[in-house]
């Protein structure tokens, strides 16, 4: 893809987060400017942050799962406090999902020599999240846009933001391949798991993440480092509390407020 298709997608998805976008509904990138590979997401990405104009929250992190594949960073516009109100001008599905995410305590800048394991631990701290997802096209449910994985992360890895419960620096003595995680809506038990993770342990994700973001804008104190869920996708009635509890980390709630 090159600069200027990829620069008709940013737009069109902007438009779509902005909802400015004309010829609705719009349930995906056109043919001639759709993204084919990983790299084309990026460049995408990278555009819907300039168009947007939004300071970026924090960075969902990702890397191969398959030879070839480049590292991918994609953007968190919303981030609020455990106890936030999830609105239906951040998301329309009513999805969610646990995850523990971490925050950076200081900067980790640009720079050409690769950050170590211990200068980002000793950098960042974990903490609970709720992250709730979303998708700017005109679709009810996410299945209407399945088999389109580059299309689903160029909308923003479909994701509308993180409820974030308080740090915890110690988070070294936590054993995240063991850690139970109980998830509830309005009291009731919707999800029991141990360990798990997609990666085993999560920082991984977070070293990976601040050593391709040295080479791009860096990492600034405060922004959410996310690393993906070992849950399922959970779904929530309208108006539900949902909450989730991470054994030997910590609690975070949201409510959804349509």
């Amino acid at each position: 893809m090159d600069l200027a298709s990829a620069g008709r997608a940013s737009d069109l998805l902007s438009s779509l987060f902005l909802g400015t976008a004309t010829d609705r509904p719009v349930i995906g990138i056109p043919e001639q400017y759709r993204p084919t590979s990983f790299a084309d997401v990026q460049l995408i990405l990278d555009g819907l942050i300039e168009r947007l104009g939004q300071p970026v929250q924090g960075w969902k992190l990702y890397f191969p799962f398959k030879a070839g594949q480049p590292n991918l960073i994609a953007p968190i516009f919303n981030v609020l406090p455990s106890g936030g109100r999830i609105t239906a001008e951040m998301s329309r599905l009513r999805i969610w999902e646990p995850e523990i995410v971490f925050r950076a305590k200081s900067d980790l800048p640009p720079r050409e020599e690769p950050y170590s394991y211990e200068e980002v631990a000793q950098a960042t701290e974990a903490a609970p999240a709720i992250e709730f997802l979303a998708t700017r096209y005109d679709v009810d449910d996410l299945d209407e846009i399945a088999g389109r994985t580059f299309e689903r992360y160029s909308d923003n890895t479909l994701s509308g933001g993180f409820v974030v419960g308080d740090p915890y620096s110690d988070w070294r003595t936590v054993d995240f391949n063991k850690m139970r995680i109980v998830s509830q809506m309005d009291g009731g038990i919707v999800g029991d798991i141990r360990g798990g993770h997609p990666v085993v342990d999560p920082f991984i994700l977070v070293f990976v993440g601040v050593n391709t973001a040295r080479e791009r804008h860096g990492i600034r104190a405060g922004q959410v480092l996310a690393t993906l869920s070992p849950s399922v996708l959970l779904y929530a009635k309208p108006n539900a509390k949902v909450e989730a509890t991470f054994e030997g980390l910590g609690y975070v709630s949201a409510a959804y407020d349509y």
